[in-house]
């Protein structure tokens, strides 16, 4: 994928595009930030709202937007929304810690959760991931986010979990394409303005990447 938008269609059966993520789309980002529960803040940002100053979440998505496009790939996804077309919805991207390594993250504001959106963002992010000669994937969850833990469970390549207290890191081997990938991305012939679409799926709730040493 290079900056040609892709579309897929939520389980819900609304439309979603995904383009490439650009150094400049910080203030996308802190939409989507603005748009997530207590607790889903809590999960990206490992701090409650209450500590959590409106500077700290700018400075956090300047930092991801410049390293998704410089150190890896990010993609926004958009919706369009009553009054509001071409809403960002999600937030998904790679980011390299070693020749064939990197780190990965999806959000999603809640209320675009379990609609398929983070299957294919994260079958999205592994495509482009191998194009790119990565070889393993890193996620680190919160352990208490049954929901991302139990989509990537269901992700068939060989895994390998670590914990550190709150949090688990998942790590995946993605050198293979496995025959049963939920959600598999589906190339279409010709659609308008499009090179593929992607098929609904179902939904994975931010799978954080964390950085240890800036904690």
């Amino acid at each position: 994928m290079h900056n040609t938008p892709i579309t897929f269609q939520s389980t819900d059966g609304q439309t979603i595009t995904v383009r490439r993520m650009l150094p400049a789309d910080v203030n996308l980002l802190v939409h989507i930030y603005r748009h997530l529960s207590e607790e889903s803040l809590y999960q990206r940002f490992r701090e409650p709202v209450a500590n959590l100053p409106p500077l700290r979440i700018l400075e956090e998505a300047r930092i991801l937007a410049e390293a998704g496009y410089t150190q890896g790939k990010g993609f926004l996804a958009f919706a369009d929304m009553p009054g509001r077309p071409g809403t960002p919805v999600a937030g998904a991207r790679y980011i390299r810690t070693g020749n064939k390594t990197a780190e990965t993250a999806i959000t999603i504001r809640d209320d675009f959760q379990k609609r398929g959106i983070g299957t294919q963002l994260l079958n999205l992010i592994i495509e482009e991931a191998r194009k790119d000669g990565i070889r393993t994937l890193i996620a680190n969850v919160d352990a208490n986010n049954r929901a991302v833990i139990n989509l990537l469970r269901r992700y068939p390549y060989p895994q390998k979990r670590e914990h550190y207290g709150s949090e688990i890191s998942i790590s995946f081997d993605i050198s293979q394409k496995p025959v049963n990938q939920p959600g598999e991305l589906v190339r279409t012939a010709k659609a308008p303005g499009l090179r593929r679409q992607i098929p609904p799926g179902r939904n994975a709730k931010n799978v954080k990447i964390a950085q240890r040493g800036r904690r």
